[in-house]
């Protein structure tokens, strides 16, 4: 019953959305309401859909039970393509590069074909759901414990074929936290697939289709999306031939209606980002020994989708038609699909055929290159990673405002773990901690990160300069700045007994922070992975997981909280020199280009004043020059209260002078727009 209802409220949603401008129907069928080809029908809540998520790294990516991948009603509820990984971004929801996504996998038996196709419209079409599973497999006790691993399968009953997909993903960001750069030792960039289809009948398959398809939107934020530009309508779809890749990312046409702003729009956090699928094994043809001809590239826009099990097995296998696929033919900007498909023959009663793939992202073509290059690195390595060591623990309270108004982090780190030995190596290799802090303030500008977008004009194969992009705000994301490193030799000053605490002193009280501690080795080298660098611990890993996103009662990894810096009684010097704690109210005046440049709001959804030594139960009320009442609240708890500038008609209130009242102390405000 709890499924129904929270699948229902969705398409509510969705067709809220719909109803509310045209201009949100990116295709025939993305407004319930619209006619449904014959045969199809839209996506339907299931008791029996249930799902897979892989949060631990820098992509995060959810699948269900019927082999769909990410959220099929285009809102993002489940995580496909989120990059990076973070139930909110600034406020804005999933940095979302995926509608929706699945397989399709036909079977050719004579001349008849047979299909389970998703990430259509559908929960399904041709698949039966099976079973969800999911943990940590690392083996290596107190020193890490990943890879994290799920399964899922589902069954085509009318080809007799099961189907198990085995996923890995780790949270392994390389030497440091570098923001978007993906480094020659960061596995956290993509999730590999290993799915296997199996022939349970008692008939040969003469052809087996395997075909990764996605619908991408790039870039897009829910649940507050900006429905007045279709930003759909500019993505690009573009191949690899190095790595065998299949990517899509945002034209970012500054010219078009449907442009998303530009790189650095501090609402989309758009930063050239590329995301895709490389193989790495084609029923075990490794990825070195699989040409072109192997690996089938196509791409088509909205209102070009295949309707029949025909249209379908004609587009998967279009590389060894007549025609060819679309390796070297690139489209403008529009509204894609894209495929990556593969084909195998003679798939004998009770064999199975398996497919490894890495579903990837990056920012810009070098950073995806590397991300694919480090997926086929694992594959070759057997999953067996050169590891960091273990992360420090952070609890829910870990982070907390001191009465100075400073800020503490305390961390868990157990002696076990000090001492735990590299399993490569053979040898404990513990060489420190280190902090990170990102702040709302100050604001930062991609071209100042040294991130570089592809350049279309220039032979590139994207639209876009970073320079001409707005400056936007940090989030649990980053980008993170290391404020200390403390080496292994100097751990106790910081604590003992397994808890460590700092103190940072380099805040303000009314902005907000995120921080994490990472844990690092020294650099050395074994007979696998030749000569590795210091690698250190990722920040999905320090927080206690979180309730996944589907409501059913699963637990994620998730990204740091935000704190910010509030204090029960602020205690101050007034006018006569003498000590108060009276309430007053900051900033004073409140003046909007201050709170975007040094408090990150971007949005009024995030603009506010705050009244500072305010007691429990006190009223809130803002009066304007002429007596009206323009806002009232109440107090819940002793210390600060935050109002939005929200009146209570519900109006962001304008430029002006404004009095107010919080329990029987008063006093002005000053707005300025």
């Amino acid at each position: 019953m709890k499924r129904k209802i929270n699948f229902k409220a969705i398409l509510a949603g969705i067709v809220i959305c719909g109803l509310a401008s045209n201009i949100m129907a990116k295709d025939i069928l993305d407004v319930l309401g619209k006619t449904s080809p014959v045969g199809r029908k839209f996506m339907r809540s299931s008791v029996d859909q249930t799902y897979v998520y892989h949060t631990n790294g820098d992509l995060w990516m959810g699948w269900d039970s019927y082999g769909n991948t990410g959220d099929q009603t285009c809102s993002a509820i489940i995580p496909g393509w989120v990059y990076p990984g973070s139930n909110q971004a600034s406020g804005h929801g999933y940095l979302n590069y995926n509608c929706r996504a699945g397989y399709w996998i036909i079977a050719k038996i004579g001349t008849e074909l047979f299909e389970g196709t998703t990430g259509q419209y559908d929960v399904t079409e041709g698949t039966v759901p099976g079973s969800t599973s999911g943990g940590w497999a690392g083996d290596d006790g107190d020193y890490n414990k990943e890879p994290w691993v799920t399964v899922s399968d589902w069954s085509i009953p009318t080809a007799n074929l099961n189907v198990i997909a085995t996923r890995r993903s780790w949270s392994f960001n390389g030497e440091s936290n570098s923001y978007f750069a993906v480094s020659e030792h960061d596995y956290n960039d993509f999730v590999i697939e290993e799915i296997q289809v199996i022939n349970n009948g008692s008939t040969t398959v003469d052809e087996l289709v395997l075909a990764s398809k996605a619908d991408h939107d790039c870039t897009w934020n829910v649940p507050f999306p900006d429905w007045d530009y279709a930003f759909w309508t500019d993505d690009v779809v573009d191949y690899d031939s190095n790595y065998l890749l299949t990517m899509e990312m945002d034209g970012d046409d500054p010219t078009s209606a449907g442009n998303d702003f530009g790189i650095d729009d501090p609402g989309r956090e758009y930063r050239g980002v590329r995301v895709g699928q490389t193989p790495l094994n084609v029923n075990g043809t490794a990825y070195g020994d699989l040409a072109a001809g192997d690996v089938n590239h196509m791409w088509w826009t909205g209102d070009e989708d295949p309707q029949t099990v025909a249209s379908r097995y004609a587009m998967a296998t279009m590389v060894s038609s007549s025609t060819g696929d679309k390796k070297d033919v690139n489209p403008s900007p529009m509204d894609m699909r894209y495929l990556q498909s593969y084909s195998i023959t003679n798939l004998a009663a009770g064999d199975t055929a398996t497919f490894v793939v890495a579903v990837l992202a990056g920012a810009g073509l070098a950073n995806t290159q590397m991300a694919a290059a480090n997926a086929r690195k694992a594959y070759t390595w057997d999953w067996n990673l050169p590891k960091p060591p273990a992360a420090p623990s952070i609890a829910s309270d870990g982070v907390a405002t001191t009465a100075e108004g400073k800020v503490s982090v305390t961390w868990s780190y157990s002696d076990a773990q000090i001492a735990a030995v590299d399993p490569d190596k053979g040898a404990a290799d513990f060489a420190g901690f280190r902090i990170y802090k990102a702040a709302t303030a100050p604001r930062q500008n991609s071209a100042a990160l040294g991130l570089v977008a592809d350049d279309l004009d220039n032979g590139g194969s994207m639209v876009g300069d970073v320079s001409q992009g707005t400056d936007f705000t940090s989030s649990a994301t980053g980008p993170y700045s290391m404020v200390l490193d403390i080496a292994a030799a100097d751990i106790g000053t910081y604590g003992s007994n397994g808890t460590y605490t700092w103190v940072d002193e380099n805040v303000a009280i009314g902005l907000t922070y995120w921080y994490y501690v990472s844990a690092y080795d020294a650099a050395g080298s074994d007979d696998v992975h030749g000569s590795v660098p210091s690698l250190e611990s990722y920040y999905t890993m320090c927080y206690p997981m979180q309730a996944a996103p589907d409501g059913l009662g699963g637990q994620i990894s998730d990204v740091p909280k935000a704190h910010t810096v509030s204090v029960d009684v602020l205690t101050y010097e007034n006018l006569d020199n003498e000590p108060s704690s009276d309430v007053f109210v900051a900033p004073n005046p409140w003046k909007a280009d201050i709170m975007e440049t040094y408090h990150g709001a971007t949005t009024p959804q995030v603009y506010f004043v705050r009244f500072y030594n305010v007691k429990n139960g006190d009223d809130v009320q803002v009066f304007d020059v002429a007596g009206n009442l323009v806002y009232e609240g109440s107090a819940t708890d002793d210390g600060s209260y935050d109002w939005n500038l929200v009146s209570r008609t519900r109006n962001q209130v304008s430029t002006g002078i404004y009095y107010w009242k919080v329990g029987s102390q008063t006093g002005k405000l000053a707005v300025i727009r």
